[in-house]
């Protein structure tokens, strides 16, 4: 009875990881027969892309207890960044006094390129809070603008541009994002880990799955016209369409979802804004990204990643369902692309518990010396999932490759 019962529960999980398996294999093979990779631009196009006008970028820096970076940070991207048009916007917390001060240093140090927005509640609260703390002051200058009329001297952006206190921005990921045109509302850049030690496992993980998910996933889903997610940072939005969001729906970003940035992407994509994945080598034949050091122990890992999986795969489900709620017409998912692209944000709901059954299974047959049933089905269902197993760890190992080189690899 025992070993029929773990006998059934093998080939239940057995099945589950198949579909899942599946699920990964299609996007494999999409992105083989669509041949996606970063683009190469050639230099003549990086020159025509230099002399277009420059549209006004605003940079929101959401700073909670970022005293020990901010500085740096703001600083390192000031001389960097091969651009000119843009300013930073840095919101700080009345009750965190250091990082005030250093914000405020360095408002007097750049005064046209640094503003400090002080949120209205004391810290912390939620990322969402603070950015939206910051579109507001951002929305009265744009207000004074039109009362001031053609020779207003407002900061009015074009493009809104969301950045953490630990990022490094590529020198040309501004001039990438304008040379796309003035027409898009969400252009996404892709993110990376700075590189880590190969002995480093925790932070490791950022590595291998970025790597995955910027170089073919998110590809994949902008071939198939599927929503493209925000991953929180490199984000580029059109102020026209955060306007529409706040007229729409009272507020630009959710303050009561975990994931405000990819709650954010799906309304515009829900909306009608078109969306972009800006995966192109920069002039030197390196991939362009945003790049910041992620969690290296793992208790911050566990958290953000189980704050990912319940804003992402809960609260926006939650919010506004599947496709979307029918009290609010015209905001329906109504393709099933967009569906097949929920379908896999929300796999973590059903995947990582059967994950953990798995192991669970695996070592109550190794501690008691069960055994699972010798059928040939069963044999060949364990036999298919190894293979398919195996072509998940080539497929990691390959893009991981292609980011840090043959040791992460």
């Amino acid at each position: 009875m025992w070993n029929d019962f773990l006998t059934v529960l093998a080939v239940f999980l057995g099945v589950v990881f198949l579909i899942g398996s599946v699920d990964d294999l299609f996007i494999d093979l999409c992105h083989w027969i669509g041949g996606l990779k970063p683009r190469k631009i050639p230099l003549e196009a990086w020159r025509k892309w230099k002399d277009q006008p420059e549209r006004p970028i605003a940079v929101m820096i959401p700073a909670w207890k970022e005293a020990s970076v901010l500085e740096s940070m703001v600083r390192t991207n000031l001389s960097r960044i091969q651009y000119d048009n843009y300013k930073w916007y840095i919101g700080v917390y009345p009750n965190d006094i250091e990082t005030v001060e250093i914000a405020q240093a360095l408002e007097k140090a750049y005064p046209s390129k640094v503003q400090v927005v002080v949120t209205d509640r004391p810290g912390p609260t939620s990322k969402a809070h603070c950015l939206n703390c910051i579109i507001r002051v951002i929305d009265e200058s744009a207000q004074r603008a039109r009362a001031e009329g053609v020779k207003s001297k407002q900061f009015v952006p074009h493009f809104v541009a969301i950045h953490d206190a630990e990022d490094v921005i590529h020198p040309d990921s501004f001039t990438a994002v304008n040379a796309q045109g003035g027409h898009l509302d969400f252009v996404q850049i892709p993110i990376f880990s700075l590189p880590v030690s190969a002995k480093l496992w925790v932070a490791g993980t950022y590595l291998d799955e970025f790597s995955e998910i910027h170089m073919k996933e998110i590809p994949v889903r902008e071939m198939l016209n599927m929503p493209i997610p925000s991953a929180g940072v490199g984000t580029f939005f059109s102020w026209k369409i955060l306007s529409v969001l706040e007229k729409r729906f009272g507020y630009c970003f959710n303050e009561n979802n975990l994931t405000e940035d990819y709650e954010i992407s799906q309304r515009i994509a829900r909306l009608g804004g078109l969306q972009t994945f800006l995966l192109i080598r920069d002039q030197n034949g390196q991939i362009l990204a945003t790049r910041e050091y992620f969690p290296d122990a793992m208790g911050r890992s566990v958290r953000q990643k189980v704050r990912w999986t319940t804003g992402i795969a809960l609260q926006t489900l939650n919010q506004w369902g599947w496709f979307g709620p029918s009290k609010t017409p015209g905001y329906y998912f109504k393709n099933i692309a967009a569906a097949y692209g929920l379908f896999r944000d929300r796999k973590s709901l059903w995947a990582n518990p059967a994950a953990l059954a798995a192991w669970t299974l695996l070592f109550v047959v190794v501690a008691s010396g069960a055994k699972i049933s010798n059928h040939p089905w069963v044999h060949l269902l364990l036999l298919v999932n190894l293979v398919l197993f195996a072509l998940r760890m080539v497929q990691r190992a390959r893009f991981t490759n292609m980011v840090y080189g043959k040791v992460h690899g």
